[in-house]
């Protein structure tokens, strides 16, 4: 069974570089993907449970293993590989 890939998008709203991981996922992924946006500004108390200390952070909740990368993933080629769909 194919396990529909889920993202996690740690960002600060209104940060250029937050804003930019965002485009890029979407550009890349469009509705491929759930992707759950957190706020750190609003919930930092999520952030912190799952230690985040950097923004902007991707995790890739599912498929199995979580895996994270840090950035405004404007590196396509390596996004995909991150993902797990560069081949």
């Amino acid at each position: 069974m194919l396990v529909r890939l889920q993202l996690r998008l740690y960002v600060v709203d209104g940060d250029y570089l937050s804003d930019t991981a965002l485009k890029n996922v979407r550009k890349l992924l469009g509705d491929e993907a759930d992707i759950d946006v957190v706020d750190v500004a609003r919930c930092p108390q999520l952030a912190r449970e799952h230690g985040v200390v950097a923004i902007p952070t991707l995790e890739r909740v599912r498929p199995e293993p979580r895996k994270r990368v840090i950035g405004d993933l404007s590196d396509r080629e390596a996004l995909k590989k991150f993902l797990g769909c560069g081949q």
